[in-house]
């Protein structure tokens, strides 16, 4: 199961473009940027998911294919970019799954937080179709062009302590500009690309990397030519550059007037024209979102390319004020959710005053509430909210509490036998800050913290 554990974005200077893009150094003077993604265990390239045809294949090259999507706000702009075709499968579209808020202040309001939310419609809140993207990474095995094996046996199965370079068109400039923009016949600017798949035994982790031009200069560098102008094509020199110039241009050659400009998705184009491109090179500066996940044994009937595993930057399940912490507001964020949706003709599948909801069409319909994800909305969920410290649960962490910690601490509590009253057990839990079996020293600033965030 794709599993991310952590990222590395910035430009990155090679010793020689034309001989290696790999062998060099991070360095904010860099004419390429660098992209590296590390998973868990052995991961490997995604086959195709008919999106480009009949062949559905994910598992082509292993058992364990990631599929998802990496996204780049490139000029901290949310208002530009964004995805207007298939929000379903972006982060916005899938971090509410997750079981909470992120603390972000362009995604805190704009993430679905149920399916309902995704309606293809730009204009309406929450902006799930605009997220700020201006480019994306989309690892999807149906734009493979090429499969060279660097290291390991030459089969098509992706091993342990392999490594594999893969070609292919999955740098994608956010899908919202093609419309508007004169890149080529349909606006589609999708260069080639290298991405290098590493499985390292020794610690079992995949890195995927990306090393691509920011200009066209360096893409020069690497295909060893001299320097093209920028052209709007991704079938000669591409570059991150020319990809965002293109932008400019697009806006500035549609006149005031136009009926073009009263399209509700030209505003993500729209603040472009007064952008200047080559302001945005520094990749260590960009807004980065991810959503990755794995691949159905068969075709979706619902449509769905993958299920999502896991997502960058990911909520607190059971915080929905993205606060960093469950409490009460949480608590009842979540009741006024379950009394305004229980019965309703339009969330609630029973249409039943029964303090349950059950999401319709659950699977490709979610909901944020429902925290162990089993589809219905319930007091199973309202319990996954454990507001550490509230020791006498009363939903709040005060003085009360504090009298309660200090009698487990001298006590040395260790922990309860599962078949003991349940408020023992569950006590012991909410004190429990170091998640070790007693309670003692090393809960204490955990508790500390906890009780001096109310």
């Amino acid at each position: 199961i794709p599993d991310l554990l952590h990222y590395e974005l910035g430009a990155w200077a090679p010793d020689d473009p034309a001989t290696s893009l790999y062998a060099g150094d991070w360095s904010d003077a860099g004419q390429f940027l660098r992209f590296d993604m590390i998973l868990n265990g052995l991961v490997n390239p995604p086959g195709p998911l008919a999106l480009q045809g009949d062949t559905y294949a994910p598992f082509l090259y292993g058992p364990s294919p990631v599929i998802g999507f990496v996204e780049f706000n490139v000029d901290l702009n949310v208002n530009t970019g964004g995805e207007v075709d298939a929000p379903e499968y972006r982060y916005l579209g899938n971090v509410g799954r997750f079981g909470g808020r992120v603390d972000h202040p362009d995604w805190f309001d704009r993430a679905a937080v149920c399916g309902a939310d995704i309606d293809h419609v730009i204009s309406t809140a929450p902006l799930v179709d605009r997220s700020g993207e201006e480019f994306h990474i989309a690892f999807t095995g149906d734009n493979i062009l090429a499969v060279n094996h660097r290291l390991g046996n030459s089969d098509d199965t992706f091993e342990a302590d392999e490594a594999w370079a893969v070609s292919a068109s999955w740098l994608h400039r956010a899908h919202a500009f093609e419309r508007f923009s004169s890149a080529g016949a349909d606006g589609i600017y999708e260069p080639p690309a290298e991405f290098i798949f590493r499985h390292h035994q020794d610690v079992d982790q995949t890195t995927i990397t990306l090393i691509f031009p920011l200009t066209n200069l360096a893409a020069a560098q690497a295909r060893g030519e001299v320097e093209e102008p920028n052209n709007g094509s991704d079938a000669d020199q591409a570059s991150i550059h020319e990809g965002l110039k293109n932008l400019t241009q697009s806006v500035a050659a549609i006149p005031i007037g136009d009926p073009t400009r009263q399209d509700p998705v030209f505003q993500t184009i729209r603040p472009w024209e007064s952008q200047t491109a080559s302001t945005y090179l520094d990749p260590s500066a960009w807004d980065v979102n991810i959503v990755i996940g794995m691949a159905y044994d068969t075709i979706d009937p619902f449509g769905a390319i993958f299920a999502p595993t896991d997502v960058w930057p990911g909520p607190i399940p059971g915080d929905f004020n993205a606060n960093g912490i469950l409490d009460a507001d949480d608590i009842i964020e979540f009741d006024v959710f379950l009394s305004d949706n229980d019965g309703s003709a339009l969330t609630d599948a029973d249409g039943v005053v029964n303090g349950i909801v059950i999401i319709p069409n659950f699977g490709p319909n979610f909901c944020m509430y429902d925290l162990d994800y089993d589809g219905d909305i319930d007091n199973s969920d309202r319990k996954e909210i454990v507001i550490m410290g509230d020791l006498n649960f009363d939903n709040a962490v005060d003085v009360g509490d504090l009298a309660e910690f200090v009698t487990l601490l001298l006590n040395s509590a260790t922990e309860p036998d599962p078949i003991s009253p349940s408020p023992s057990v569950e006590k012991f839990r909410r004190a429990n800050f170091f998640a070790d079996d007693i309670i003692n020293g090393k809960d204490i600033p955990g508790f500390v913290d906890r009780f001096l965030a109310e």
